[in-house]
């Protein structure tokens, strides 16, 4: 009996150690973790959840998203930008209209059929019209900043110097005494100004300066150049007292021509200059002709003795024509990631299109002759306006340019992110019937064995009864 169940043991423990589920049963756990992770890419559409999924896939796709975060940015911001110009345009839109109106009003009074009357009438409507542009100007506005609106360049102490008209009766003589000293400020929108002196013999010379230092009109006097610093780049001479005298652009006459008769542009405004008269030339006078004046002009007599001088104007500017108000400064639009440099930027430059800019304040049609004026004045002011709408435009073109790149690269960048991160849902479909297939066969092969084991102890069992 003994040698029996030792037999029959034997037997079963050799059929126990073939079936054993050990050796016949795959991994349970681990093809349980492959199931939930593959049902985790499947819910979240993505093959990258977590760092172990993937480690340089993790780090390359955050590198893509973020460039992606900035395209789009980016975008946004040239958005921005064609809403900037698009507003601008519109508002020079306006003043093109108006100035043609205005165009069409001065030729009709220009006419020889109008009485003085009539260039009345016409004239109202004329200077209503004038008025408008500096409130378009005002009032055209976006992201806080006014398009058509230059921002001051500096400070100015021009206010300590007396307008023309402040110190002169108009074409009126009267004796003065030279110096180093601003005699009166011609304001930008001026026109038609005339400076007459006569030095009775003391060779007293006429000078224009700009606010900055700029000697315009007259007579070289860098030779004396650290004491036209010192004293007449000063606050109480309209100036901030830290310029450096400058002559560049200096248009002596050409000689001395008396009526004068020689000409020059300079920065936008035609000089008509006697030249120097003195004992030598035989003349004691000089004269100076400004038909527009586009910025403040700082009038010098320079010397030392007594002189008679005689201003006219057929109108002047005022230092606050534009505006109390001003823009900010230009408008930078971001076209690259990096907004570094003028490079990262797509800039409109500050636009001035205020009446004083376009040398068309003051001006009037009540009479032919200014009539005829006003038609020369608004001619220029036109071909600023349209000079103004092409350089926006070509800024608008320029970044629909841009916009239309940073999409083609923000599209790219989101394809390559794509094809790092996201479920290939066929191929992880696959993977998922394939590891169901698997667990399924699994948990079978446990069962069998189970089976079998069982039954194997039942039937040693019954032998052993």
């Amino acid at each position: 009996m003994s040698f029996a169940v030792s037999s029959l043991f034997a037997k079963e423990d050799k059929m126990l150690t073939i079936n054993s589920p050990r050796l016949r049963t795959p991994n349970l756990l681990q093809n349980t973790q492959s199931i939930t992770s593959t049902y985790e890419k499947l819910a979240s559409g993505k093959r990258i959840n977590s760092a172990k999924d993937d480690a340089a896939g993790l780090q390359i796709s955050h590198r893509l998203t973020t460039q992606i975060a900035v395209k789009q940015q980016t975008l946004r911001n040239l958005q921005d930008g064609i809403s900037y110009g698009q507003v601008a345009d519109a508002g020079l839109s306006e003043l093109t209209d108006s100035l043609q109106r205005m165009r069409t009003l001065a030729l009709q009074a220009a006419n020889g059929s109008n009485t003085d009357i009539d260039r009345e009438a016409l004239n109202e409507e004329f200077s209503q019209l004038r008025d408008h542009i500096n409130s378009v100007v005002a009032n055209t506005e976006i992201f806080g900043k006014k398009p058509l609106m230059s921002k001051p360049e500096q400070e100015t102490n021009l206010d300590n110097v007396p307008v023309l008209n402040e110190v002169f009766s108009n074409n009126v003589q009267q004796g003065m005494r030279s110096g180093d000293v601003s005699l009166g400020l011609i304001p930008a929108g001026s026109t038609n100004v005339r400076i007459q002196i006569n030095d009775n013999g003391a060779n007293d010379d006429l000078n224009l300066f700009t606010q900055t230092g700029e000697h315009l009109v007259g007579q070289d006097l860098s030779s004396v150049q650290s004491r036209i610093e010192a004293n007449l780049f000063t606050p109480a001479n309209g100036y901030q007292g830290t310029e450096t005298y400058s002559n560049g652009n200096l248009f002596t006459g050409g000689g001395f021509n008396f009526p004068a008769v020689n000409s020059q542009t300079i920065n936008g405004m035609n000089f008509t200059y006697s030249g120097n008269g003195n004992p030598s030339s035989g003349s004691s006078n000089e004269e100076i002709f400004i038909d527009n004046v586009t910025e403040p002009l700082l009038l010098t007599v320079i010397g030392s003795g007594m002189f008679r001088i005689t201003a006219s104007w057929d109108s002047l500017g005022s230092l606050n024509s534009s505006s109390a108000e001003s823009s900010d400064g230009p408008m930078m639009v971001t076209s690259t990631d990096q907004a570094v440099g003028e490079d990262g930027y797509i800039i409109f430059e500050d636009i001035d299109a205020s009446a004083g800019s376009l040398t068309i304040d003051g001006i009037t049609i009540s009479s032919e002759d200014l009539a005829q004026n006003a038609i020369a004045r608004i001619d220029t002011a036109l071909s600023r306006i349209g000079g103004f709408r092409a350089e926006i435009g070509a800024k608008m073109n320029a970044i629909e340019s841009t916009m239309r790149n940073q999409s083609n690269q923000s599209s790219m960048l989101s394809s390559a992110n794509q094809r790092i991160e996201d479920t290939d849902f066929a191929k992880v479909m696959a993977e998922k019937v394939s590891l169901d297939i698997v667990q399924k066969a699994s948990v079978s092969v446990a069962m069998q064995a189970r089976d079998i084991t069982k039954n194997g102890i039942l039937s040693l069992l019954g032998q052993l009864e």
